[in-house]
């Protein structure tokens, strides 16, 4: 696990994947006008309300599946499965695969958010008024980074899952995406009452998701979980073939 997660951080897919998701949270806020001295905390309203728009909606499945969701096949296609799996084990391959393809879409996300939000401090933090931040704005902050990294955990791991069933690096990489605009448009224009199909949403958490939104966190783990499962189940009857 250690091993592959290594892998997986100091790859270039990887890096890229983080530089799109910066790259989307830079265009998708909306920058101030500097006349006066800024409210307390407004570095972390830009970052957030930055994770909610259309931008980062835009990219959020792209910057997922970049990482490790088609890692499986390069493995398998350059022979490198056949010296690994007789030392580590089928078992222990797949936990490893699932558990990084996962961590994979989580990362690029949170890494990146706490990259702007470190940029954003540097330049926005000196022009605000002398005050505290509220609490508040700090933890919704960190739900919407959070939710955002779940989210993209749930899509590299859909990734993986269309990796392994395809054996196409480009089923992979775009079915993902078809898939998270395919549930955007169905819900915007013909079940409008269904937000938990809507991928923004998962971010925005605006809907009557019970007490605190304990509903949507529960959503998303369990679909994490799901997908995991999936993947795991997927992967190692694909293993069993080789």
């Amino acid at each position: 696990m250690n091993g592959e997660l290594g892998r997986m951080i100091m790859g270039r897919k990887f890096l890229a994947a983080v530089l799109t998701a910066m790259a989307g949270i830079a265009f998708g806020a909306a920058y101030p006008e500097i006349r006066e001295l800024l409210t307390p905390g407004s570095f972390l309203s830009l970052e957030k309300d930055a994770l909610l728009s259309k931008t980062v909606a835009f990219l959020l499945p792209v910057a997922a599946v970049l990482p490790w969701s088609d890692s499986f096949l390069g493995e398998w296609k350059s022979g490198f499965l056949k010296s690994s799996l007789p030392r580590c084990g089928r078992r222990s391959y797949v936990e490893s695969k699932v558990l990084t393809v996962a961590l994979s879409g989580f990362l690029a996300w949170v890494l990146a958010g706490v990259l702007m939000l470190g940029i954003y401090f540097i330049i926005y933090f000196p022009l605000e008024q002398q005050g505290s931040i509220s609490l508040s704005a700090v933890t919704d902050f960190v739900a919407v980074l959070i939710r955002a990294g779940l989210t993209g955990g749930v899509v590299s791991t859909l990734g993986g899952i269309c990796a392994v069933v395809s054996e196409s690096i480009y089923m992979a990489w775009g079915l993902p995406f078809v898939g998270w605009y395919f549930c955007m448009i169905l819900q915007e224009r013909y079940v409008s009452g269904a937000l938990w199909l809507y991928p923004p949403e998962w971010l925005k958490a605006e809907a009557q998701w019970g007490v605190n939104g304990l509903g949507l966190w529960l959503f998303l783990l369990l679909f994490l979980l799901s997908a995991m499962g999936i993947l795991g189940g997927v992967l190692y009857e694909k293993l069993t073939s080789i």
